[in-house]
């Protein structure tokens, strides 16, 4: 069991990775690429990713920049269109 502090809340887990958006926590994960993988596949954008560390949990992976909003959107919304990958 994990425990510890994070912005003044008390967050209680089974495992040391969790996913956050806003103030809801949306899953625990073993390890930081489960939690990624979940975002991604949840297409969260607003989500992060805090660790277990100590006391508190901190801040492991800031939020996933969304593709479509990125200097490269472009590339991404034709590379998506034609199917290529």
């Amino acid at each position: 069991m994990f425990a510890g502090l994070f912005n003044q809340h008390v967050i209680y887990s089974s495992h040391p990775f969790l996913v956050v958006e806003g103030e809801n926590v949306l899953g625990s994960f073993s390890t930081s690429h489960a939690a990624e993988d979940f975002i991604t596949k949840q297409a969260s954008y607003s989500a992060f990713i805090l660790r277990h560390s100590g006391q508190e949990w901190v801040i492991a992976r800031d939020r996933v920049i969304n593709p479509l909003l990125g200097p490269d959107r472009y590339e991404f919304i034709h590379r998506n269109r034609t199917g290529r990958h």
